[in-house]
C-alpha cells in the first residue's frame, strides 16, 4: 500500500518496525484509484474480496474509487488436478469412485475459494460439485485478524477515518466471508429460496445433493440455462418478458419473502429457453426483517411520487443521522436529484442512478446507511442492469410506479390488493401502525422500571383531594379523542378502498363514519368550551 502511493498514510499507522514503511516522500503523497485496485489485487483474494465490498460503499467513497473498485476480480489459478481428491474424501467419508460415478478431476471453473468440477451421481444425474480450495480458511483467518489490527490502528491515529467505522466494516466483512466459507449455509439458503418460489412456475433452483454435501464440498443440479446472451432486436418481445419477470421476482424477493439473492449477475441467473429463469450460487444472500421492508417501500413509493421531503423522511429514517445533519439542504439536493432523474426517465438505468445519488448525497451530508439497504442498493443495480442488457427500453422506473402502491398495502395493511390512495394517507397510516406497534415496548419497559422500583414520578398539585377526579376527566377526554380519531382513520380506508355500498359513486360507509366523525368532533368541542377549561 506504501509503494501505491498511500506512505502518508501508512506513515500515521505507528506499525512495528520492519515493516518496510518509510517515512513519506514528496511523489508518495498521492495514490490514484488504479492504484489502489492494483495493490488491492496484490494483496491476494481476502483483500479482493474487501474490495469488492468497498465498491458498493459510495456513501464513503469517492465516485472515481468505486468506480476502479468495482473492476476487481479474482484472478486466481485454476489449481491442480490432484487437489479435489483428498478434501472431496475427507469430507464424505468415503473415496471419490465410491461417491461419484465419474468426477473430472480438471476443474471447469475458479474462485478465490473454490474449485468446481463436473461429475456424475450413480444414478445418472449430471451434476456439479465446489470444493473449497486447500489452506484456504488459514489464510483467509490471518488476513482477516491484519485487517482488524490495521482498522483499530486507523481508528486510533486517523481521526478522519472514524465516521466511517472501519473496524466496524471489517467486522461486517468478516461475517460475510465466514458465511462464505460453509457451503452448507450455501445450500440452505439455495432451499429456501426454491421453497419461496414453490408456487411460482417462472423459477428453477437446481437441487442440492446433501448426502455429498459438507462445510467444504457443496453438490448440486447442474444448472439448466444459459447466460443473457447480447440483445437481438429480432427477439425483443421475449427480452423484455425476460426483463419483465427479473425485475417482477426481485421485488417479490425484497418486499414480500424478506429473503433475496445478494448477487444476482448474468453468471449466476441463467435464462431457460421457456420463459423460466434459474438461480444459483447463493454464496451471498440479503435478509430483512419486516421493518426494513417497511422503509425500502417508503423510500421507494416516496421516489415514485416525487416528493422530496417524503424521500428525505424516509431516508433518514434508514440512515445513521448526527446531529450537524443540515435537513433543509439534504432536502433540496434530493429534490435536485428527483428532478434530474425524471428528466432523463426511459433513457438509462433511472432507478440505479437516484440509488447512486442517495449514496453520494450521504457521503456529503455525513449520512450513513445501514447495511441492508446497501446490500438491496448493490442487488438492485445488477437486476436493473441486466434487464436493461435483456432489453435496452426496459423502464424500471415505470414498473416500480406501478407495482409501489401495491407493495406499500401489503407491507402496511397485509393486505392482498393495491389501492390507489393518497400519499398523505399513506404516511398517516404508516405512523399510526408504527406507533401501535412501538406501544407494547413501551408499557413493556414501563412496567420493568416499576419492578426495579427505579420508576420515580414528581407531581405537585396544590389540591389533592381534587386529582382523582382531574385525571378521570382527562382520561375519558383523550379516550373520547382517540375513538373520534379511530373514525375518522377507519373511514379515510373505506373511502380509499370504495368499500361497501355506493350512491353515485360515493362509498355510503365511509361518508357516514366522516359524518359521525364531525358530529361527536363537534359535540365534543362545544361541551370543552362550555366548562371553561378548554
Amino acid at each position: 500500500m506504501a509503494k501505491a502511493g498511500w506512505a502518508h498514510y501508512i506513515g500515521r499507522l505507528h506499525l512495528p518496525h520492519g515493516t518496510g514503511v518509510d517515512a513519506p516522500s514528496a511523489s508518495a503523497q498521492g495514490a490514484s484509484a488504479a492504484q489502489l485496485r492494483e495493490a488491492i489485487e496484490s494483496l491476494g483474494p481476502t483483500f479482493v474480496k474487501f474490495g469488492q465490498l468497498l465498491s458498493t460503499r459510495r456513501d464513503m467513497l469517492p465516485d472515481v474509487y468505486v468506480e476502479e473498485l468495482t473492476k476487481l476480480q479474482d484472478q486466481v489459478s485454476a489449481g491442480t488436478e490432484t487437489e479435489a481428491r483428498p478434501i472431496v474424501e475427507a469430507e464424505l467419508g468415503r473415496t471419490l469412485e465410491d461417491a461419484f460415478a465419474s468426477f473430472d478431476e480438471a476443474p471447469f471453473a475458479a474462485a478465490s475459494m473454490a474449485l468446481v468440477y463436473d461429475a456424475t451421481l450413480p444414478d445418472g444425474a449430471s451434476a456439479v460439485v465446489k470444493v473449497q480450495r486447500a489452506g484456504i480458511v488459514e489464510l483467509i483467518h490471518t488476513d482477516l485478524d491484519i485487517m482488524g489490527f490495521l482498522a483499530r490502528q486507523l481508528e486510533r491515529y486517523v481521526p478522519e477515518s472514524r465516521r466511517f467505522s472501519p473496524t466496524e466494516l471489517v467486522d461486517e466483512f468478516a461475517q460475510t466471508i465466514e458465511g462464505e466459507l460453509d457451503f452448507t449455509r450455501e445450500g440452505r439458503n439455495a432451499d429456501r429460496f426454491r421453497e419461496n418460489f414453490r408456487e411460482d412456475g417462472s423459477v428453477v433452483v437446481p437441487i442440492i445433493y446433501w448426502e455429498r454435501t459438507s462445510p467444504r464440498v457443496l453438490t448440486m443440479e447442474r444448472s439448466p440455462g444459459r447466460r443473457a446472451p447480447p440483445f437481438d432486436p429480432s427477439h425483443a418481445g421475449m427480452g423484455h418478458a425476460y426483463a419483465d419477470t427479473l425485475m417482477r421476482l426481485f421485488l417479490t424477493q425484497v418486499f414480500e419473502h424478506g429473503f433475496f439473492h445478494g448477487d444476482p449477475h448474468p453468471g449466476n441467473v441463467f435464462l431457460l429457453d421457456d420463459g423460466r429463469l434459474c438461480f444459483h450460487d447463493f454464496g451471498i444472500v440479503g435478509e430483512l426483517v419486516t421493518r426494513d421492508r417497511e422503509e425500502l417501500a417508503e423510500l421507494m413509493l416516496a421516489v415514485t411520487s416525487r416528493d422530496a421531503a417524503w424521500v428525505t423522511d424516509a431516508y433518514f429514517a434508514m440512515g445513521v443521522v448526527g446531529d450537524d445533519v443540515d435537513r433543509p439542504a439534504f432536502t433540496r439536493d434530493i429534490d435536485d436529484a428527483l428532478q434530474a432523474l425524471y428528466a432523463n426517465a426511459g433513457q438509462g438505468p433511472a432507478f440505479s442512478e437516484i440509488l447512486r445519488q442517495f449514496m453520494r448525497l450521504g457521503q456529503r451530508h455525513r449520512v450513513r446507511l445501514p447495511r441492508t439497504f446497501l446490500s438491496v442498493a448493490k442487488a438492485f443495480m445488477e437486476i436493473e442492469s441486466q434487464a436493461l442488457q435483456l432489453d435496452p427500453t426496459f423502464d424500471a422506473m415505470g414498473v416500480l410506479q406501478r407495482r409501489a402502491p401495491q407493495i406499500f398495502w401489503r407491507l402496511v395493511l397485509r393486505r392482498p390488493d393495491g389501492a390507489s390512495a393518497k400519499r398523505s394517507t399513506f404516511r398517516d397510516l404508516l405512523a399510526v401502525r408504527r406507533a401501535l406497534n412501538e406501544l407494547p415496548q413501551i408499557a413493556a419497559h414501563l412496567v420493568d422500571a416499576l419492578r426495579s422500583g427505579k420508576f420515580n414520578l414528581t407531581v405537585r398539585h396544590e389540591q389533592l383531594e381534587d386529582l382523582e377526579e382531574h385525571i378521570e376527566r382527562a382520561s375519558n377526554r383523550l379516550s373520547f379523542s382517540m375513538i373520534i380519531a379511530s373514525v375518522v382513520i377507519g373511514s379515510a380506508i373505506l373511502v380509499s378502498f370504495h368499500a361497501g355500498p355506493h350512491l353515485q359513486g360515493a362509498p355510503l360507509l365511509g361518508l357516514a363514519g366522516f359524518v359521525i366523525a364531525g358530529v361527536l368532533g363537534l359535540w365534543w368541542a362545544v361541551a370543552t368550551l362550555r366548562s371553561g377549561r378548554l
